[in-house]
């Protein structure tokens, strides 16, 4: 792109996004060792090469944050031989294309370059402020744009063109409407929670007239002698994926296009889940969607689907029965249903192309667990930067102060985790976007979790109640060939800490530290608030002592995914790193 013909305004838009994408991409390189560099006291340097095979010389300003050794690039200070460099394409072609060998390493430069042409698609269109009447949850989903703020490549979207992008990112708020398709019901498995609604939960997203339209479909396009089950499909999916990839089953009327049913649907920020817009008691529907975003295929694997409502029945069983969970109103959102295509009937050609395209899981709805003068916030919200600039946070921080505010809101997402992790031994991929943050004028006061169907890792033989474990179906083996990092169960301890120091500590709770500091906050306070947590917690529990060193959150350091890694080199080996854990500096250095 040539920005010498953008306006000013587009200018502006496309520099940031171009800026922000080159800072990530640095820093992960660098915290992840992945290029070699010089570090001195403010300026860091390292090197490219050229299209001719030249050295070539960059700078930046960075420091090795408190904060397990993270890095973080001062915006707009990375130089190319002493000039700013303004060209992502020219330093992804220096210092990854023509430096590094990694098998992956195109596919991980056009991912980045898709999240240059998204992001800024994106910016263009973000309003200055989140408008006050949209300062709710579901309309919350749709103004989290920044995406990931490790992850370099936070808005690939690979599969979406632009105008996919605007019709089915979450950041444009288009009126979706929901397709269905009836399958053979012999082709399709099918899983329930105990508590599973039936009839009356279905109601809330096909309404009769929807039932006798399809009803007339089927009975002119479908065969009479099969039974059919009502899946719902994403529209993309329905457009770009089911007439080619089963084109056999359409054929053979195994599969029948229903078309959409009435209602107006929003997509959340997870771009495959809907929320029903004119419906509050309705599920959210997560369907599988075969697009790679944040390096990830958006698949819906079978085994996740069937394991859904069980992982669900048995965290709800064992809140519901916890006493600190329940003093703490903790809620997760229950997986009520799981829905998928029977892959394994087909040819194994035909198996490839097909598995994790069809399918959904029917997820309870937010507003179910609110109460009268409650707020609820995706919890990463709370680092978002409006595109005018402000902080979303600035208002409730002016209200309450950042002390008040943040030990409500250190205590209020820690102790939960902790406690499952400790007292239970369940540790929960708790990123910032499986959390919602419930307020009451402003102030943190509970968290609610959710996506938990593949989102859990336990070692059975510590878990507190291991009779209460669900029989999970496991994942096949071709899923463990491609996703190498997604497991639930393991026989190691540590894993299962470590799972709770990456996505929550390393993750989450850094990207609120970071984002705390510009009100005052430094980092080694705020880690000392999580840590006297902890310390408070384990004074109160005793009981677990056992437990506390099982699962250390205080190790002197923690092993920490290498996700930039993977991106370059593959999943032919496991890539992690170990990093300085600031919990353990913290606790010792408090009175």
């Amino acid at each position: 792109m040539h920005t010498s013909s953008l306006s000013s305004r587009e200018q502006t838009a496309y520099g940031e996004v171009s800026e922000r994408i080159m800072r990530q991409t640095i820093a992960a390189l660098l915290f992840e060792g992945i290029i070699e560099v010089e570090k001195n006291p403010g300026t860091w340097r390292f090197t490219g090469i050229t299209a001719d095979g030249a050295t070539v010389g960059y700078s930046c300003e960075a420091e090795e944050k408190f904060t397990f050794g993270r890095v973080q690039i001062a915006p707009n200070s990375i130089r190319r031989e002493g000039e700013p460099c303004g060209s992502l394409p020219l330093l992804l072609e220096e210092i990854i294309e023509n430096r590094l060998d990694g098998a992956h390493k195109a596919s991980f430069i056009r991912e980045l370059l898709e999240t240059l042409a998204k992001d800024y698609q994106c910016r263009m269109h973000q309003p200055d402020r989140i408008p006050q009447q949209e300062r709710h949850y579901e309309a919350l989903e749709s103004h989290m744009t920044d995406g990931h703020r490790y992850h370099p490549s936070y808005k690939s979207r690979i599969g979406f063109s632009l105008a996919d992008n605007y019709a089915y990112g979450p950041e444009f708020n288009q009126a979706l409407s929901l397709h269905w398709a009836a399958v053979n019901e012999r082709l399709v498995d099918l899983a329930l929670s105990r508590d599973y609604a039936g009839e009356e939960m279905d109601k809330r997203h096909l309404t009769e007239d929807d039932r006798r339209r399809f009803a007339r479909i089927l009975l002119e396009q479908g065969d009479r002698e099969k039974k059919y089950v009502y899946v719902p499909v994403h529209p993309w999916q329905m457009e770009h994926v089911l007439p080619t990839v089963f084109v056999e089953q359409l054929a053979a009327r195994d599969i029948v296009p229903l078309g959409p049913s009435d209602g107006s649907y929003r997509a959340q920020q997870s771009i495959r889940t809907l929320a029903r817009r004119d419906r509050d008691d309705a599920p959210y529907l997560k369907l599988a969607l075969s697009i790679t975003n944040t390096s990830t295929s958006r698949i819906l694997a079978s085994h996740t689907t069937q394991n859904a409502p069980r992982i669900s029945d048995w965290l709800h069983t064992l809140a519901q029965r916890d006493e600190l969970l329940q003093k703490e109103r903790f809620q997760l959102l229950r997986e009520w249903k799981g829905i998928s295509f029977r892959y394994e009937a087909l040819p194994s050609v035909q198996y490839r192309a097909a598995y994790g395209t069809l399918g959904a899981i029917y997820r309870e709805n937010v507003s179910m667990y609110l109460e009268e003068g409650e707020e609820a916030w995706p919890l990463n919200a709370l680092f978002l930067t409006q595109k005018n600039g402000v902080p979303f946070l600035r208002e409730a921080i002016d209200l309450h102060g950042i002390e008040v505010w943040s030990d409500a809101l250190i205590r209020t997402v820690t102790l939960p985790i902790v406690h499952l992790l400790y007292a239970h031994g369940i540790a929960l991929e708790s990123h910032a976007q499986n959390i919602i943050l419930v307020v009451k004028d402003r102030l943190p006061t509970r968290i609610i979790v959710k996506d938990l169907h593949d989102g859990v890792r336990y070692a059975p033989d510590k878990l507190l109640r291991p009779e209460w474990a669900p029989e999970l179906i496991p994942e096949p083996e071709t899923h463990r060939k491609f996703n190498r990092y997604s497991f639930l169960r393991t026989e190691a301890a540590s894993e299962v800490r470590d799972y709770t120091l990456d996505a929550f500590f390393f993750i989450c709770m850094t990207d609120i530290c970071f984002a705390l500091e510009p009100f005052g906050l430094g980092e080694q306070e705020f880690w000392r608030k999580c840590a006297s947590t902890i310390v408070g917690y384990q004074t109160a529990y005793p009981e677990h002592k056992d437990r506390y060193e099982w699962f250390d959150l205080f190790a002197e350091d923690a092993q920490i995914e290498e996700m930039t890694k993977r991106r370059i080199y593959g999943d032919g080996e496991l890539y992690f790193r170990r990093a300085n854990n600031p919990l353990r500096a913290a606790r010792d250095s408090l009175p």
